[in-house]
């Protein structure tokens, strides 16, 4: 049987590599994945990184339909908010951000927001914009977010 100290670093260490693995969460689900990007003139890079559960598939909200077609059937869902879900959020949006080359040195967090069915973060990048972020992400614009976990 292990000591309590040898059975105490077992569990720092595994918390330890809990949070510092890259990753992301909520993305398994059927949650819609954007990043806002807007680069103002004197340089500076914003952006909101929104998860978003699809509108048809949010329960008890109203959709008028024409026609009578019944729509498809709505099943339960959302994100379970709890305290993890805001540090979870930081770190999807510092993923999304690094590996779509948007923000090079990291950002700093303005704002954010966690109900079941969207999650968003307000931020602006560390540096300025280059001639490259303007030619590659223009002045202003939604971009779907398409990275593996």
């Amino acid at each position: 049987m292990p000591s309590m100290k040898l059975l105490g670093c077992m569990m720092f260490c595994s918390l330890l590599l809990a949070c510092s693995t890259p990753g992301r969460s909520f993305t398994e689900s059927t949650m819609l994945e954007t990043l806002d990007v807007e680069i103002l003139p004197n340089t500076s890079k914003m952006f909101v990184y929104h998860l978003r559960w699809p509108d048809n598939e949010i329960p008890g909200l109203v959709h008028i339909e024409r026609g009578a077609t019944p729509g498809p059937e709505v099943r339960p869902g959302g994100v379970d908010v709890g305290r993890s879900t805001q540090m979870r959020l930081r770190e999807n949006a510092a993923y999304v951000v690094k590996r779509m080359g948007y923000c090079r040195e990291g950002f700093l967090e303005i704002d954010s927001n966690s109900s079941r069915y969207h999650l968003w973060l307000k931020g602006e990048c560390k540096e300025g914009a280059s001639d490259a972020d303007r030619q590659k992400f223009g002045q202003k614009q939604t971009l779907a977010v398409k990275l593996g976990r």
